[in-house]
């Protein structure tokens, strides 16, 4: 017997961190490149650049309850912060943070996996999967969508489980752990 769960997970609330700190290290850059420049096209092109995310940053707060705002708000600034960087760094720079771009893009989208199996409790998270034999554990319980992991090493992870299309009884996931628990104690 085994049963899944996928926990909700915080990814969602990082890569928005992520995406607000680009901006922030965009506008600054931009800012010294503003400073530095004796160039009054490079100054001006750097101007029309701040409007640009100026305009998008008011757009976004007045849309920002729509759905998938967000997402195409940081598209689009993606867009401007890699035409940014080819013009006035390189394609080096621009490829540089492209690759960081995606890699928060990939990182988005991943979920914590928790499958409960007969001889253990496999853990699936963001870059690796780790694998617990019951002897590990201290109580694994489901209440109310929230799944708590005890761990003999005084760890504890809890958090809520995604609704799925597999409606698990939770009477049953907890008799099934407990019988697991005790049959290893």
């Amino acid at each position: 017997m085994e049963y899944r769960f996928t926990l909700k997970d915080n990814n969602q609330k990082a890569f928005r961190s992520f995406v607000w700190f680009l901006f922030f290290l965009h506008l600054i850059a931009a800012a010294i490149l503003v400073l530095k420049t004796m160039d009054k096209y490079v100054k001006l092109d750097v101007y029309i650049l701040l409007c640009f995310y100026a305009v998008i940053c008011v757009v976004y707060f007045i849309f920002q309850k729509k759905r998938k705002a967000f997402e195409n708000f940081s598209y689009l600034m993606a867009l401007l912060y890699a035409s940014f960087w080819m013009k006035h760094v390189g394609m080096i720079a621009m490829f540089i943070f492209l690759a960081i771009f995606v890699f928060g893009l990939s990182i988005q989208n991943k979920k914590t996996k928790v499958i409960v199996l007969t001889n253990g409790l496999k853990l699936t998270r963001l870059f690796k999967t780790v694998f617990y034999d019951w002897d590990k554990l201290e109580n694994v319980v489901l209440k109310d969508n929230l799944l708590t992991i005890d761990f003999k090493t005084n760890k504890l992870v809890q958090a809520e489980i995604e609704e799925s299309k597999d409606v698990i009884e939770e009477h049953n996931f907890n008799r099934f752990c407990k019988a697991n628990l005790t049959h290893v104690a």
